[in-house]
């Protein structure tokens, strides 16, 4: 049987867009969707938006017969003559996705939101980052755009769900034998009581929690000399406290996991709860406590708590040890890649390569010459 024909729409303004979150919602808890499809993730994203920006929110959002059954949040801005489009997040490289129905023609519903989102932005480029290199996204991209600059990235998550006991679980895992999470809790219990909490963003304390996030993570990336402009940016501090200090996000999808020392939190962990699936958005921990590993104690504590509640736990992009050793070799692909669907963008982008090329090239000359010496005369 033919299915109804999927009719969409561009949203530009900021009311209206806070006007999908109803529908949004229903649709991400159809489609058992990730934390970064959510409404909340992305209308934070938008919040944090700097006033002076120059990016303009352009969101495809498509309906059948009046039901929300997909959207796609993205942003446009000018580079020089080349109008790009990427999608709506932070400015942190973070995953993203198009929110579809599961539908029996899902791949023509993202077919669909692709033509749509290429006809309506006239983008000349189009930037997209960690897609999971098995979705539809990924599959209408290469099919109907000149792929650049493309790279793979590896995501560890630990497979959870289908495990037995805890502690046959921990038995199979390599490594760590002499790092155990009981060990390190108990190393840590002898420097004060120690205390996990659980907190969702209707708690009171929300708000200095996550300024404290916010200075330990600006701490740790001068720390390691990280030079990170998201990191330090008044735009970081906005995207947090828009996702986590209100109620847009919805009660149960974001959550704070908080290890205190004495009182006072050490280590905090920005989890977000899908239906399935716990992923570990961000985290961090104080650096005065450092030798105590109270951010390796506090992701321990995470992962029990989703074996606990039958989810798996995603850690995100990265080769982290701790990542490596509760993910046992599970991981999954994404992809990052310039989408140029124009011949005016591609003719600007091979321009590009060319004048990158002269400049390595005359680089390379110039380092080969050397100031001729001063002749060295005998007395």
């Amino acid at each position: 049987m033919a299915m109804s024909p999927v009719a969409f729409e561009v949203v530009r303004d900021i009311d209206r867009f806070r006007a999908l979150q109803s529908d949004w919602n229903d649709l991400w808890h159809r489609a058992e969707g990730e934390y970064f499809q959510s409404f909340a993730f992305c209308h934070g994203a938008l919040e944090a938006e700097d006033a002076a920006s120059r990016r303009k929110l352009h969101c495809i959002a498509g309906r059948r017969e009046g039901r929300l059954v997909v959207v796609w949040p993205l942003m446009t801005f000018w580079r020089s003559c080349w109008k790009y489009a990427t999608a709506l997040t932070p400015a942190n490289r973070s995953p993203s996705d198009i929110l579809a129905s599961p539908e029996a023609d899902v791949e023509q519903i993202v077919n669909g939101a692709w033509k749509a989102a290429l006809r309506s932005t006239r983008a000349d480029a189009i930037e997209l980052w960690r897609i999971r290199s098995n979705s539809p996204l990924c599959r209408n991209a290469t099919r109907h755009g000149v792929i650049e600059r493309g790279t793979e990235e590896t995501t560890p998550y630990a497979r959870l769900r289908d495990q037995g006991s805890w502690e046959t679980f921990l038995r199979a895992l390599p490594g760590r034998k002499k790092t155990r999470p009981e060990y390190l809790e108990r190393r840590l219990a002898r420097h004060g009581e120690m205390k996990f909490e659980i907190i969702d963003v209707n708690d009171s304390r929300v708000p200095s929690l996550v300024e404290w996030f916010v200075s330990r993570k600006r701490e740790w990336a001068q720390h390691n000399l990280i030079d990170s402009r998201w990191t330090f940016s008044e735009a970081s501090s906005k995207f947090w406290r828009s996702l986590l200090s209100n109620d847009s996000s919805g009660v149960g999808v974001f959550r704070l996991f908080v290890l205190t020392l004495a009182g006072e939190p050490v280590a905090l962990n920005i989890v977000a709860v899908q239906a399935t699936r716990a992923y570990l958005v961000a985290n961090t921990y104080d650096l005065r406590h450092g030798k105590l590993t109270p951010g390796t104690v506090l992701v321990d504590y995470c992962v029990k708590w989703a074996f606990d509640n039958r989810l798996d736990m995603d850690f995100g992009p990265g080769d982290q040890q701790y990542k490596s050793f509760w993910s046992a070799g599970h991981s999954y692909l994404t992809s990052s890649f310039l989408v140029i669907p124009t011949r005016w963008g591609q003719a600007g982008y091979a321009a590009k390569q060319v004048a990158k090329q002269l400049r390595t090239v005359s680089s390379n000359i110039a380092g080969r010459r050397t100031p001729e010496r001063n002749p060295v005369h005998s007395p």
